[in-house]
């Protein structure tokens, strides 16, 4: 795992959540080496699995600028399952290494979207 983060709102066009999610999705799958299908499963499945899942829900609502509700529905759960997996994530993110890894992601997720962006490093 990379690790580096910071917090970046980039609103992302209702027509594109399909597009965005897909991204978003594949990957965190390929960063965690998880396969994408688990990740959208209905089922939680294992702990990992879980995290990998809860990582694309926080990125969808701090990184795409969607609200809960949205999230929720594009992962197939409900907005106070998102808020949890919001808390985590951030949890997670006081471990400086975890920290750095997804602020990397973020910058590379970011340019798969096509969205230009200018962080600081």
């Amino acid at each position: 795992m990379n690790l580096e983060v910071s917090t970046i709102s980039v609103p992302v066009a209702l027509s594109d959540h399909s597009r965005s999610r897909t991204v978003l999705v594949a990957a965190v799958a390929q960063a965690l080496t998880i396969e994408e299908s688990l990740l959208l499963a209905s089922s939680r499945g294992r702990a990992e699995i879980a995290f990998a899942r809860q990582l694309c829900m926080y990125l969808a609502h701090t990184l795409l600028g969607l609200s809960y509700t949205e999230v929720a529905s594009a992962f197939g759960r409900d907005r106070t399952t998102v808020h949890y997996a919001c808390a985590v994530v951030e949890d997670r993110r006081d471990e400086v290494k975890f920290d750095l890894w997804l602020v990397e992601f973020e910058r590379n997720l970011l340019g798969k979207l096509g969205v230009h962006h200018d962080l600081a490093p």
